[in-house]
């Protein structure tokens, strides 16, 4: 692949974020030179905030590490259900803003017979230039990652709350009682089914956003949440403007441990989705999980503890605040990316 090969011998590091099978290909037709990093498909697409994070995450560390440039080629999860292909959508969009200014060029790599013409679509959107067999052509397609992301701001096809919820918290105004509240929430979530880590997760993100809407929200404030035994679906409402920064939350702000303004971020990484949207009560925070299914494995095994599910909670917050200490931190020997404007979808 010239792609790859040209980084190479320019001195650059290449990067192969593609299904196992197809970066050992890739490997191996570049020789298996020791310049070439495979990543774990499955670890670092299992969410799009997450994947955001774990590139930032290593190209920061590459970088402070002296490597000049990086090429990636990398496949997203080609998932044809509306809801899982937006939340893709997004992160394609995202990924020109989060990786701005970094020494990184990546194609990513779509086979045009796996990918529904409404997905070809949604490809181009989020791509500056396309790579066709007579080489590489802008796009006048693209439109600007924030254009793309208002659009596609809410998810359709709601499949929880239409029913009742299972807990609500009304007209919340003092914001002395979060820390009751949280113990709540996360009494909601407590379940003995083996999915106590995702549960903690959710909780560590709903309380997050609770208290964002208390610390720039408008009271009264309202939290609704829903659980089955394949989803969490919360949303928390408050009678203020709420922010028209469609970027909110993707990227931290700041450059420390937990720097200000980052428990949007934090959500984000904590749940699945994470929409925000005016409703006509307020603005409105959306999150969602799914859980995993009852063979799934999701944690150490043997008999269950006394754990509280405010400690599981209290760890999955802390995890989620430990992403963003190691964001900054350049520890982790491994990299990836892609340079906004170089990006460009293949056919298979």
């Amino acid at each position: 692949m010239p792609f790859l090969a040209d980084g190479l011998a320019a001195g650059e590091m290449a990067v192969l974020a593609c299904a196992e099978d197809h970066n050992a290909l890739l490997a191996r037709a570049l020789g298996d030179d020791g310049r070439i990093l495979r990543l774990p498909h499955e670890d670092i697409y299992s969410g799009n905030a997450h994947a955001l994070a774990a590139y930032r995450r290593m190209l920061h560390g590459q970088v402070a590490a002296g490597v000049p440039g990086i090429r990636l080629v990398g496949a997203l999860p080609l998932d044809q259900r509306p809801q899982q292909w937006a939340q893709w959508h997004r992160y394609e969009a995202v990924f020109n803003v989060a990786m701005d200014a970094m020494p990184l060029s990546a194609v990513c790599a779509y086979d045009r017979h796996e990918i529904s013409d409404a997905m070809l679509d949604g490809v181009k959107e989020t791509h500056p230039a396309l790579l066709t067999p007579g080489g590489l052509v802008v796009n006048d397609r693209y439109l600007e990652p924030a254009t793309v992301l208002r659009r596609t701001a809410t998810t359709p096809g709601n499949i929880v709350s239409d029913s009742p919820p299972t807990l609500v918290l009304a007209d919340l105004a003092d914001a002395t009682r979060l820390p009751e509240l949280r113990a709540r929430v996360r009494a909601a979530l407590d379940g003995a089914d083996g999915r106590e880590h995702p549960r903690g997760r959710f909780a560590a993100a709903v309380t997050e956003v609770l208290g964002n809407a208390f610390r720039h929200g408008a009271p009264p404030i309202t939290v609704r949440l829903w659980t089955t035994p394949i989803r969490l679906e919360a949303t928390v409402t408050d009678c203020g403007q709420g922010f028209d920064n469609p970027l909110a939350g993707y990227i931290p702000p700041g450059n420390g441990s937990l720097p200000a303004g980052a428990g949007l971020w934090v959500a984000r990484q904590a749940c699945d989705t994470f929409e925000a949207f005016r409703s006509p009560t307020g603005f409105t925070v959306r999150l969602t999980t799914a859980l995993p299914g009852p063979d799934t494995a999701v944690g150490p095994t043997g008999p269950a503890t006394a754990d509280s599910s405010t400690a599981r909670a209290d760890r999955a917050r802390a995890d989620a605040r430990e992403l963003a200490r190691q964001l900054h931190a350049g520890i982790e020997n491994r990299l990836v990316a892609r340079q906004p404007g170089v990006e460009v979808p293949t056919g298979g």
